[in-house]
């Protein structure tokens, strides 16, 4: 496996002393039973970095910690890449009231941390709660922070572009292939492809936010528990693509897709077999997750489909 040359920041123990005696405890995958009703009491979408499954999978890059506060869990995570704690959407019921009564409480933690306040990945829906009150913020809406969103009807028109349609049967046709559903017995063969068709194709410099093999390595030993769908395709025998997606209120995210792009279709097969075995029926909105400012990934996004949307995740700094 190649070194990681990024230089990570790594959280001090005087900073985590500070967050502990403030009440905060690490986010583990069997707290995710005890998440869900706050998730479920929010009126609107959140970003697919909201999500439970972000919270622990990419644990190595941004550990996140929460409180129970009032009707609403309080969330922050460490910024590893940047080196500071921020404010993530807390759960639970939005109302003025609770919201001005969390972000209280985060100026008197952060003022204990002794970093400024800054909240990330506010939604559309969520933003007026977070202005309503005294507080003023300095309000950023970045590009590469947006998430790609499609209604199941988009997507499916994509998956049945002439090209993608193609490819698909293709693959269906061409190739010795087997679907299995990932289980936490397949964590070596998981892991095994990650080393070899995602590690051995890219620096760990291009996975500016973080690697993505740990975050495969997170969540294959802990699919039951965080009750997460995903498959994974063997071609002659050997594994050629996984794909993760989690569903919840509505909420269809594809978390995590890879595939050894030589054979012809996999990708579209991955996105389909998925789509029609745990997305079709039961959502109303598939968030495809943000292009993190990389061009190509970019480009592949905004051609998924006939029509798309960006969902606005914004960053907000209080004002000193």
């Amino acid at each position: 496996m190649r070194a990681d040359t990024k230089q990570y920041k790594d959280m001090s123990d005087t900073l985590r002393a500070r967050i502990e005696a403030q009440g905060y405890t690490p986010v583990t995958p069997d707290k995710q039973s005890f998440f869900d009703p706050y998730y479920d009491a929010m009126e609107g979408h959140w970003s697919a970095n909201t999500s439970f499954l972000n919270l622990w999978a990419w644990k190595e890059s941004y550990p996140a910690f929460y409180k129970e506060f009032g009707e609403n869990i309080i969330l922050i995570n460490y910024l590893r890449t940047e080196g500071y704690p921020v404010a993530v959407p807390c759960l639970g019921p939005y109302s003025n009231e609770n919201v001005q009564a969390v972000i209280g409480e985060l100026k008197k933690d952060f003022a204990a941390f002794e970093y400024p306040l800054v909240f990330m990945d506010i939604t559309p829906w969520m933003l007026p709660y977070y202005t309503s009150g005294d507080t003023q913020f300095d309000i950023e809406d970045l590009r590469e922070y947006q998430d790609y969103v499609f209604t199941p009807e988009e997507f499916l028109a994509g998956m049945d572009m002439q090209d993608d349609r193609y490819r698909y049967r293709y693959f269906k046709r061409k190739f010795e292939y087997e679907t299995v559903e990932i289980t936490p017995e397949l964590y070596d063969e998981c892991s095994a492809f990650m080393e070899e068709h995602w590690c051995g194709d890219k620096t760990c410099d291009e996975c500016h936010c973080g690697c993505l093999k740990k975050v495969v390595e997170n969540l294959v030993p802990n699919f039951d528990t965080l009750r997460v769908y995903g498959i994974l395709v063997r071609v002659n025998g050997e594994a050629a693509g996984i794909c993760i997606v989690t569903s919840r209120n509505g909420l269809g995210i594809y978390q995590y897709k890879n595939a050894i792009n030589k054979i012809k279709g996999l990708n579209e097969y991955l996105l389909r077999e998925c789509f029609e075995r745990y997305i079709q029926g039961k959502v109303d909105m598939i968030n495809y997750t943000e292009d993190m400012g990389v061009e190509s990934l970019r480009y592949y996004k905004e051609h998924m489909a006939p029509s798309y949307s960006l969902l606005s995740k914004y960053t907000l700094t209080i004002k000193e």
